[in-house]
């Protein structure tokens, strides 16, 4: 049985549904002992980019997030958090967030491209090895930094790139071996099961999570969390999940229940 979720959006991303107080009941439900609220951050990098909250409306979420701990925090323990990319310098931003926030999970759905932060690419669009390894290179940095708790999908570079060829490899062991150094959880993510198998040369399979990036990390014993990446309340324990865990328990990983705060 899930114990924990830390992986949670809500309507403010503008690709979510349901209020704080809506996932916290279901949590209950479902009988989790913690739920960790992480929606995406405002950023202004990427406000002509990305889909998520203004800047104007963390408050309203900062709201939401402390009434539903008034509420039910003897009934569940809420953790109030944001999931955001890393760049570089932008450290006081980050620093700024962690002072009103539990946490903060490294998300990293961009990279850029040379030293110009305008300069962006997708990470569901990456097609060359150079590409994954500026995504590897963040990752480690990220991880390095001390500024997340866990770093969300880590395979998600995998998306469009199709063959799990040495330059996947490479860049997976690169991510793999800092998580492991600085002790930092990677997530086993439920959302990319919940996109279903696609077709390759292979046979079918999840676009994430990766069997073979997993088959790393159970080898290289990195820390690992599953987490629902729920757009919707009841995505917070849904068949997804259950197939989380099978894949997890088919490759011999031991997930981390619970992390500390």
């Amino acid at each position: 049985m899930m114990k924990a979720n830390y992986h949670t959006h809500m309507y403010l991303c503008r690709h979510a549904e349901g209020t704080v107080e809506d996932y916290v009941k279901k949590a209950i439900e479902v009988g989790l002992k913690t739920i960790g609220m992480s929606d995406h951050a405002p950023f202004e990098d990427l406000k002509d980019r990305s889909i998520r909250m203004l800047p104007n409306e963390l408050p309203i979420y900062i709201d939401e997030c402390d009434e539903a701990i008034r509420k039910y925090s003897d009934r569940i323990k809420i953790l109030k958090g944001l999931e955001i990319e890393y760049f570089d310098h932008h450290e006081q931003y980050y620093k700024e967030l962690n002072q009103q926030f539990d946490f903060l999970a490294l998300g990293q759905h961009y990279i850029t491209l040379g030293e110009s932060a305008k300069n962006l690419k997708s990470t569901f669009e990456l097609t060359l090895p150079t590409e994954l390894k500026r995504y590897a290179d963040t990752l480690v940095k990220a991880i390095a930094s001390g500024i997340f708790k866990f770093v969300c999908h880590p395979d998600l570079m995998l998306f469009g790139y199709g063959n799990f060829d040495n330059s996947v490899k490479a860049a997976s062991e690169k991510i793999i071996d800092a998580a492991v150094k600085y002790n930092i959880p990677l997530e086993i993510n439920a959302n990319g099961i919940r996109r279903g198998t696609y077709h390759y040369s292979e046979g079918n399979r999840y676009i994430y999570p990766r069997l073979e990036f997993w088959q790393l990390a159970k080898e290289r014993k990195a820390k690992v969390i599953i987490s629902s990446d729920a757009h919707h309340p009841k995505h917070l324990y849904d068949e997804a999940i259950e197939a989380a865990y099978k894949f997890a328990a088919n490759l011999g990983i031991e997930v981390v229940d619970e992390m500390e705060f």
